[in-house]
């Protein structure tokens, strides 16, 4: 699929959720296969910023309830200023009254309810919506 999309190497992905195991899980799970390289993970908003800086990700999926993070909005903003071409993808747990600005905000937004195929068509589309 990533030759479809025009993409040879795979896509750099920061993971970033305030919950260890999520985290954990989700950055083993993108790591199957070869579309997908993730370059780093984080739990909180200062590390995960670190990170982006540092690694030069295509796509960082966040978790918007970082515990510092007023509903995802300022960690999207934040990304854009220092790193304007990295996309974001949204991964919700649940409605929030911040959902519609941050499905606005963000280049995509994924259920935390997802299958594995319904996160990796979400961070392609992320970065689909890059080449557009």
């Amino acid at each position: 699929m990533q030759a479809d999309l025009g993409i040879s190497t795979p896509l750099r992905v920061v993971v970033v959720d305030a919950d260890d195991r999520v985290r954990e899980s989700l950055a083993r799970l993108l790591g199957i296969g070869d579309r997908l390289e993730v370059v780093g993970s984080a739990g909180e908003l200062e590390l995960a910023i670190d990170l982006v800086r540092a690694t030069g990700p295509d796509v960082v999926v966040v978790d918007p309830r970082l515990p510092e993070v007023d509903g995802g909005l300022a960690f999207i903003r934040r990304v854009r200023t220092i790193a304007p071409g990295v996309r974001v993808l949204v991964m919700s747990g649940s409605d929030t009254p911040q959902l519609a600005e941050l499905t606005i905000a963000a280049d995509g937004i994924c259920r935390k309810t997802f299958r594995a195929g319904d996160l990796l068509t979400a961070i392609l589309g992320a970065a689909l919506f890059a080449l557009l």
